[in-house]
């Protein structure tokens, strides 16, 4: 616990730094409101981070987050009427970048350790515990957006005629919906990383847990499975390896014990949680590129009565006025995209993840057959 503290501590004292650095580049001549909020989230921050209490700083780290994204990146595109792209190519981000990012590992940080404090400690009364940090989600989608949007027009230039023109056109596209449609999906796509790096963490332990056996093959004593993870495993008790190989190892050997199941179905519960924000994120991309759609359709029509004749009654060629409804279609096409590049990512990762379920029950049939065998076996 107390590596962990020490990594919280130190993402935090470099998420000041970026603070810093921000308000350095974009805090000048701002309003009373802004310095409000900005000395507000910091004062919660370096409180949170001195006394141990997560939830100020969660809540610091999330106010200064928004701050920065919104001034002057949203604020720029809302004044001047344009597209998110526009203004993160207007408004040097690379503060913004370093807020978000290194915000995202300070929120992440904090809640892997209130999740092992209060799997370790279940009476301790936190609130607001989750397997998966959702403001470090947002904050990681921030970052993957504003990165997104500096590098596509570098990428791959706007090239009129060209098939992938009109993929370029719908990533950089000028509507709100364009850019809702580009934040959700690295939204999903940031719960979808964070749920791979617990999934890597998950493979240490399992391969910690295989060296542990394999040592204990070539010693004179060969300790009960269960040993090893209430010894050299018991600092990655709240991973989701150890509850699978704790319970393997119970129910093979006849020793389960009556908290175990609720141990298991916490556990599920919350990582269920997580999947079910996702799943529940997924809908509304293809469902915003339809909205966008219908929205840049119904304009569309409802201009042309107006334009089917002129003053001299000279008919009024309809299909010059339809030439531009095809960008309409831009939203969709954006929509269903992010979709299903998200769904296949989730998917994989939970093939993967069934995958190394049924490992870890394998290791435990060898540990245990191991186990009984004896060195000399």
């Amino acid at each position: 616990m107390d590596v962990e503290r020490w990594r919280l501590r130190i993402y935090a004292v470099g998420f000041l730094i970026a603070d810093a650095l921000y308000l350095a580049a974009h805090g000048a001549a701002r309003g009373t409101v802004f310095w409000v909020l900005a000395l507000g989230a910091l004062a919660a921050i370096v409180y949170g981070t001195a006394t141990g209490r997560g939830r100020w700083l969660r809540v610091g780290a999330s106010i200064f987050i928004v701050l920065a994204v919104a001034v002057p990146v949203v604020e720029t595109a809302f004044n001047k009427a344009e597209s998110l792209a526009l203004a993160v190519a207007e408004v040097p981000v690379w503060p913004q970048l370093l807020v978000t990012l290194v915000g995202s590992r300070v929120l992440t940080a904090e809640c892997e350790l209130e999740f092992a404090e209060l799997w370790r400690n279940p009476g301790r009364g936190a609130a607001a515990v989750e397997l998966q940090s959702t403001p470090a989600a947002v904050a990681l989608g921030a970052f993957l957006t504003l990165v997104f949007y500096l590098t596509v027009p570098q990428l791959m230039p706007l090239e009129a005629g060209q098939p992938s023109a009109i993929l370029v056109s719908a990533m950089q596209g000028g509507t709100f919906v364009h850019s809702t449609i580009v934040f959700l999906f690295f939204v999903i796509l940031a719960v979808i990383l964070d749920a791979i790096r617990l999934h890597v963490a998950d493979r240490a332990v399992l391969a910690a847990f295989r060296r542990a056996v394999s040592a204990a093959d070539l010693s004179a004593a060969i300790p009960h499975p269960r040993s090893i993870m209430v010894g050299k495993l018991a600092a990655s008790g709240h991973t989701r390896a150890a509850r699978i190989l704790t319970q393997a190892i119970d129910m093979m050997a006849g020793e389960r014990a009556a908290s175990d199941p609720l141990t298991a179905l916490s556990y599920d519960g919350f990582r269920d949680a997580s999947r079910r924000f996702v799943r529940t994120l997924l809908p509304f991309l293809p469902m915003l590129g339809f909205l966008g759609t219908v929205i840049g359709l119904a304009t569309a029509i409802s201009e042309l009565p107006h334009g089917i004749s002129d003053a001299t009654g000279r008919s009024f060629d309809v299909s010059a006025s339809l030439a531009g409804l095809a960008i309409k279609f831009e939203t969709t096409l954006l929509g269903l995209m992010a979709s299903m590049i998200s769904s296949l990512a989730l998917n994989l990762l939970e093939k993967r993840e069934a995958e190394f379920a049924a490992a870890c029950l394998l290791a435990v049939d060898g540990a245990l057959k191991s186990e009984r065998k004896g060195p000399d076996a």
